[in-house]
């Protein structure tokens, strides 16, 4: 009688391995795995009622099929990688979960050998996103600092897919489906830090695109007394609607403006014991005490909205939502701020005022955005001056003429000796003349005058009149203050507040 499980050996000593086994040593799914064995590409062996597969068919099946570093050229890897090397320095980088049997060649090592100077160097420098484009001519290494991609490294353009596959390997991504976009993830150690990585890759002209977005898991979260930015009147607007009983406060902006940020520093401030406060996120960034925080996972059907219908019978007092993308999410929102509990989300929209509008477009009732929408805020993430090499700035007199001028109109009167400075560049901000950055915001407080402008589906620039009028100041006038307080550059405001997006 043959024994069943794991490593169950056939005679002539070849080992014998479970799916899941088999499954995970090609990186792929176990409906993969039945696809090739009915399609012929791999031979499997009915073992009662469970399917087996040999050791050695696996790993002659992987050389034919995975991306191979075969073709790597180690010397000029080594080459392209001696700065990065020296950057990243002698830091450990170590991964959890290791995947078995890797790096196993010379060129393996090599690859993996990049990959960790890589994340080593992006991690030191406190870099928020490591982008891999294959190109022409080879593959180019770029992280995001403050906001702004830099290129760390050139890679040799027969080094690109052994390097994605690499990447795609510690995050659990199937290497065999090159063909469409995949997502994954994986944790690595540095220096007593863990980084939780998120990867995202995408198949292009060239090659697979790559991303990999970094997060500190011991990283503290920016708390409302923090440095976030917000002017103390504003921050004492955004702590009057949090502690309404009930309401809707909209955060607003584009990916990667620090929506999730300040939500998380206002749930921080009110979530306690005696409060019930639950999230559901795409996807949990970071977790924290008090809150009973939810991953949506559109997989097993637990979307925003299927969320959100669920929590109203759980009696919090406390919602939380990623993001409105739908109008069925907009209204449980909405029905849950009517009946008695106070939500916080986030929405794509330009402005405070176009947020409004934004929720009217969806398809949601005018009486019901009027009746619900307590707060809104609008932001961005602005570059700071570098305190190392600060210095006085004269700003381009059109440049510094026209964000005047929208700042005005935005609630904001250039003083008559402003502090203009610019950063001259040094090894501290890496020659850009910037290191950090800071939120630039527009706090809208609903009172009865817009509630019932809203309630008569008023144009976005009416509401953001009434707005002014109620002591809000633009994104453009917030912007131009913090240019003239030296926080900033009058280039840098303009930058993240273009004309085009003022409404």
């Amino acid at each position: 009688m043959r024994r069943k499980g794991s490593g169950q050996e056939k005679p002539g000593g070849k080992e014998m391995l479970a799916l899941e086994e088999a499954a995970g040593i090609l990186g792929v799914s176990r409906s993969t795995m039945h696809r090739w064995q009915r399609q012929g590409r791999i031979r499997g062996f009915k073992v009662g009622r469970q399917w087996r597969f040999r050791r050695a068919d696996l790993e002659k099946f992987s050389q034919a099929t995975h991306p191979s570093a075969a073709a790597v050229n180690v010397g000029e890897l080594d080459v392209a990688l001696a700065e990065l090397a020296a950057r990243a320095g002698a830091k450990a980088v170590a991964f959890d979960p290791v995947v078995p049997g890797y790096p196993a060649t010379e060129e393996e090592k090599a690859v993996e050998e990049a990959f960790r100077a890589i994340l080593a160097t992006a991690a030191g420098a406190g870099a928020s996103d490591v982008h891999i484009d294959a190109e022409r001519d080879g593959s180019v290494v770029r992280q995001r600092l403050d906001g702004v991609l830099h290129e760390m490294l050139r890679v040799p353009k027969a080094s690109h897919d052994a390097l994605a596959a690499c990447i795609k390997a510690h995050a659990s991504i199937a290497l065999d489906q090159r063909g469409q976009p995949q997502d994954g993830r994986f944790t690595f150690r540095m220096d007593d830090k863990e980084f939780d990585v998120r990867v995202a890759t995408i198949p292009a002209v060239h090659g697979e695109s790559v991303v990999m977005r970094l997060l500190d898991q011991k990283a503290t979260l920016v708390r409302l007394n923090g440095p976030h930015g917000m002017y103390p009147e504003d921050l004492a607007k955004y702590r009057r609607a949090l502690r309404a009983p009930t309401g809707m406060l909209l955060v607003c902006g584009p990916t990667g403006s620090g929506k999730t940020t300040i939500m998380y520093a206002g749930l921080l401030e009110i979530a306690k014991p005696e409060v019930k406060s639950m999230s559901i996120e795409d996807p949990v960034e970071y977790s924290f005490p008090h809150v009973t925080q939810i991953a949506v996972n559109k997989k097993a059907g637990l979307t925003f909205e299927a969320g959100l219908r669920s929590f109203l019978r759980h009696d919090p007092d406390v919602i939380m939502i990623g993001e409105i993308r739908s109008l069925e999410a907009a209204e449980t929102a909405a029905q849950a701020a009517i009946v008695g509990h106070l939500v916080m989300t986030q929405l794509h929209a330009e402005t405070a005022a176009g947020a409004v509008t934004r929720l009217l477009d969806m398809g949601l009732e005018p009486f019901m955005v009027a009746q619900t929408l307590i707060y809104v805020s609008a932001q961005r993430l602005a570059r700071k001056v570098c305190p190392e090499c600060t210095q006085p700035d004269e700003p381009d007199f059109k440049l510094l003429s026209s964000l005047a001028e929208r700042a005005r109109k935005g609630g904001y009167e250039l003083p008559d000796s402003p502090r203009f400075m610019r950063g001259a560049g040094c090894d501290h901000c890496r020659q850009t003349g910037y290191r950090g950055r800071t939120g630039i915001y527009e706090v809208m407080e609903v009172d009865a005058e817009i509630q019932r402008l809203i309630a008569r589906r008023a144009s976005t620039e009416e509401i953001e009149a009434a707005a002014v009028r109620s002591g809000m100041r633009t994104l453009a006038a917030d912007a131009l203050r913090k240019a003239a307080e030296g926080i900033t550059s009058v280039a840098e405001a303009a930058r993240v507040v273009p004309a085009r997006r003022e409404t």
